[in-house]
C-alpha cells in the first residue's frame, strides 16, 4: 500500500478550498476529493517531465517552471521561450490537464526589490 503525505494532502485541500470559498461553489468535502486526486497523479507526472527533459536534452541543466523560478527568487525574462514543455494531469482544471513550460537559469534575471 502507497503510503502519502497527509500533512502535505490536508494543506492542498485547505488551499483548494479557501481559493473556491471565494467564489462560493465548493464544500470542503469536494476540496478534499480532488486533493486526493493532485497528490495521486504527481508521481505520474514526474516521470513526465523527467522524459520530456531527456528527450528535450537537459538532463544535466536545472530546469524549473516559471513559479518554480519565482520561489528561488528569480523571474523568467519576457522574451524566453521555454527549452521544453510538458502536458501533465491536473485534476484541479476543467480538462483535467494543464502544459508547464520549464526555462533554464540562463533565461532568468533576479526579481527586483521594490
Amino acid at each position: 500500500m502507497k503510503r502519502y503525505d497527509l500533512s502535505r494532502l490536508m494543506k492542498k485541500a485547505r488551499s483548494l478550498y479557501r481559493q473556491a470559498m471565494k467564489k462560493g461553489t465548493t464544500t470542503f468535502s469536494e476540496a478534499l476529493k480532488t486533493a486526493w486526486a493532485w497528490i495521486k497523479v504527481q508521481a505520474g507526472n514526474a516521470i513526465k517531465v523527467e522524459a520530456a527533459a531527456e528527450a528535450a536534452g537537459y538532463t544535466d541543466v536545472a530546469c524549473h517552471t516559471w513559479a518554480g523560478w519565482q520561489a528561488l527568487g528569480r523571474m523568467v525574462m519576457h522574451t524566453s521561450e521555454a527549452v521544453f514543455k510538458v502536458t501533465v494531469d491536473d485534476p484541479t482544471t476543467k480538462k483535467g490537464t494543464r502544459i508547464q513550460s520549464y526555462f533554464t537559469y540562463e533565461q532568468t534575471q533576479p526579481t527586483p526589490v521594490v
